[in-house]
């Protein structure tokens, strides 16, 4: 008894050992028997491994997915910055461009200005020319009613000449052989008398008309010399206005040219910015929403906080910074312009005094005289054939080429809302959104003689008005 007293505790200890050196499986010990082992062990074991795992997975996914998103946000805020940099060349390149294109178009104006002398010029060859013609036609027609009055009296003296002439000769002995009563000779030698003075005032008529004749030739082989060189004074003259207008025309081609090439390159800059500023926007939710999901999964794991800095996001841009979007509505706001500059409108004190005729010729038919669809609206003129147009006010172009069948029309813009229609031209030398100057050439009429016809409308805003004073 005394010895399984000794042994016992020995036993116990011994047991205790080797139990805790020898832990079995999680299947072995679910099979086994229990009353050997703390009731709590267990249920520690299965509660803590399979709760830690996942959530650890969850937050190192949710940290990649937000490392990824600052990642992908900082690439695109670099390529803003790049975009940004674009533009603002783009636009410094474009203001250089206005620049060019501003003095192209004060260059254009000079040259316009500078065809004034020549149209003038032009104009008054034209001029001349038409009233020579005139001259010319009223000698021919004064010739040829000359002409048919001296046939008419040559015809009318054929029948009696043969005794005009023998009675200038042998006047008693022509009366003496007529065997007729000596009363009757008396009487015929009267009347032969009498004849003899009619037919002298007609012949001294027939010389003062044949005299006028030889004046006439004289005066039209005059007056064809003097056409002949007023001809050619204009041919040269045309060539002059015509180059003149043509480099202005082109002056104002490149201006618009330079300004349209820069203004669309800054539109491309600025929009490539915005499409960018989007996808930096659609990034930024992103790590927002990775950094909601980050908290999410901290909060699910219930681990440690993480640290601030950790989930700061990255600094955005600053708030004196200018976004694409302003940018582009700024410059926008810059480049927009009318698309013809307006004139100083018009001043029928001025105009009246100026005396400045668009074209040579006549006019046909006035302001609010009949015709057969009502009262005229504009002013007609008969020009001469290939007659040099000009500005009658200083302006820009607004429209420039064929309408309908008015043939090549040009739409002035004078100013303050006067707008000149001249419509009939044959060839134009101005473009739509060209600024012209006051008598500036336009372009010239059609080579059809006297046929040409060039007509004049005055609008201030809708309503039609009476060019006449502004001409």
């Amino acid at each position: 008894m005394l010895l399984r007293a000794a042994l016992l505790p020995a036993l116990l200890w011994g047991l205790s050992v080797v139990t805790i050196a020898y832990t079995p499986a999680p299947a072995q010990a679910a099979t086994a028997d229990t009353s050997h082992k703390p009731h709590h062990t267990q249920p520690h074991h299965t509660l803590h491994k399979p709760s830690t795992a996942p959530s650890s997975r969850s937050v190192v996914q949710a940290r990649h997915a937000l490392e990824s998103a600052r990642a992908q946000h900082e690439a695109a805020q670099a390529a803003t910055e790049r975009q940004a940099a674009a533009v603002a060349a783009s636009r410094a390149k474009q203001d250089a461009a206005m620049a060019a294109a501003a003095n192209a178009r004060s260059q254009a104006r000079a040259l316009s200005a500078a065809t004034l002398s020549a149209t003038a010029q032009l104009q008054d060859t034209e001029q001349q020319i038409a009233d020579l013609s005139d001259r010319m036609d009223a000698t021919h027609q004064e010739q040829q009613a000359l002409s048919a009055s001296l046939l008419g009296h040559e015809q009318a003296l054929a029948p009696i000449l043969p005794l005009a002439v023998r009675l200038s000769v042998y006047p008693s002995d022509t009366l003496l052989a007529a065997p007729l009563p000596q009363n009757d000779a008396v009487t015929g030698f009267l009347v032969l008398r009498g004849l003899s003075h009619q037919l002298q005032d007609e012949a001294r008529d027939l010389r003062e008309k044949q005299a006028r004749l030889t004046v006439l030739d004289q005066d039209l082989t005059a007056q064809k010399t003097q056409l002949e060189a007023l001809e050619r004074q204009q041919a040269s003259e045309r060539a002059t206005v015509r180059q003149q207008a043509a480099q202005a025309r082109k002056a104002q081609k490149r201006a618009d040219s330079a300004a349209r090439v820069a203004t669309r390159a800054l539109q491309a800059a600025m929009h490539r910015a915005s499409s960018l500023q989007d996808a930096v926007a659609r990034l930024e939710a992103l790590q927002t929403a990775a950094e909601a999901r980050l908290h999410h999964a901290l909060s699910a794991a219930r681990a440690r906080p993480p640290v601030p800095h950790e989930l700061t996001p990255p600094a955005g841009q600053s708030s004196g910074a200018q976004s694409p979007d302003t940018q582009a509505t700024t410059s926008q706001q810059d480049t927009v312009q009318d698309s013809t500059a307006e004139g100083p409108g018009l001043n029928a004190q001025g105009g009246s005094a100026s005396g400045l005729k668009p074209v040579a010729g006549t006019v046909l038919s006035a302001w609010g005289s009949h015709t057969e669809s009502g009262p005229a609206t504009g002013i007609t003129y008969r020009t001469p054939s290939g007659a040099s147009v000009r500005a009658p006010c200083t302006g820009g172009v607004d429209f420039a080429g064929v309408f309908r069948t008015y043939g090549q029309m040009v739409i002035l813009n004078c100013g303050r809302h006067y707008r000149f229609i001249l419509a009939g031209l044959s060839e134009l030398s101005v473009d739509t959104g060209q600024d012209l100057t006051k008598g500036a050439p336009i372009g010239h009429m059609g080579n059809t003689g006297s046929s040409a016809r060039l007509f004049i409308q005055l609008r201030h805003g809708q309503q039609s008005i009476n060019p006449a004073p502004f001409l």
